[in-house]
């Protein structure tokens, strides 16, 4: 879910224009439903969602995806008009990955393809402020903090999907900056927060339990009041993404719906080869 920048207009830091230019803002140019179409069918590509795999219901959808439930009912609906999903009638019914699902059908994926060079741009922005954040965060965060920091380790552990999930970690990222006591680099990190998320995919909600270990190391560190250990924590778990967001997976590059989808990551807490680094953000 975005989160809203408070301070934003002339008072806001000039920092944030730069984070909201179209150099790294290229998804802007798509419609609300054409942003949820293309995460969804390219998280379809990459194998992120399996076929016959449970999509979370409109409202989580929209919810995690920072859209209304109208415009995330529509994406949802037009993607199951075009084979990438399927709506089932009953009781155990709902909307799910198709069986044989198409592939490259969503012309929409080509923005977020396009966009590699402005991701990897974010990520290492966000490695910046986070760094700097987290090393505060140790030397100033409260038990009351703490406390709370804990509470979003035990919701994201608790997540049975990816929507779930991602709500939860927001959160935690957040509560971190709040915790640093940098009230004037707030609405920067929310604006780099939410710039990095909007190319967030669906991932496997068994790799995202393993990515809340990195959390709950970072929480033991700024209890410690360790900084130094908070650090590096933050550091590796951000600089991740640089592999594990779509940027860094085999890219999908068949035209012809019937071709096979790109290798995905083992969906296992460990998922990418040599138990690389893990991070969802």
């Amino acid at each position: 879910m975005t989160t809203s920048i408070p301070g934003d207009g002339d008072s806001a830091p000039s920092g944030i224009a730069a984070l909201t230019a179209p150099a790294v803002t290229g998804i802007t140019r798509l419609a609300a439903i054409d942003t949820v179409r293309a995460r969804l069918a390219l998280a379809v590509d990459l194998g992120l969602l399996l076929p016959g795999e449970r999509v979370p219901p409109v409202d989580d959808v929209a919810e995690a995806l920072a859209v209304s439930p109208i415009t995330a009912r529509r994406a949802l609906e037009s993607l199951a008009d075009e084979g990438v999903l399927v709506r089932r009638r009953g009781r155990a019914g709902g909307t799910f990955v198709a069986d044989v699902p198409a592939h490259s059908a969503v012309a929409e994926i080509r923005s977020y393809l396009a966009d590699a060079g402005e991701v990897h741009e974010l990520i290492d922005r966000r490695v910046l402020l986070e760094c700097a954040i987290v090393h505060h965060a140790a030397l100033a965060a409260t038990e009351a903090d703490l406390a709370d920091l804990d509470r979003q380790i035990n919701r994201m552990q608790a997540a049975s999907s990816w929507t779930e999930y991602h709500l939860a970690d927001e959160s935690f990222h957040i509560g971190v900056a709040v915790a640093s006591g940098l009230d004037f680099a707030l609405p920067l990190y929310r604006s780099a927060l939410a710039a990095l998320y909007r190319y967030f995919l669906p991932y496997p909600i068994a790799f995202l339990h393993g990515v809340n270990d990195d959390h709950a190391d970072l929480v033991a560190a700024l209890r410690r009041s360790d900084p130094v250990d908070a650090v590096r924590i933050a550091r590796v778990h951000v600089e991740a993404l640089h592999h594990t967001m779509f940027v860094g997976l085999p890219q999908p590059t068949a035209a012809d719906p019937s071709a096979e989808p790109a290798t995905s990551p083992d969906r296992s807490p460990d998922p990418l080869p040599g138990a690389a680094p893990r991070s969802d953000g």
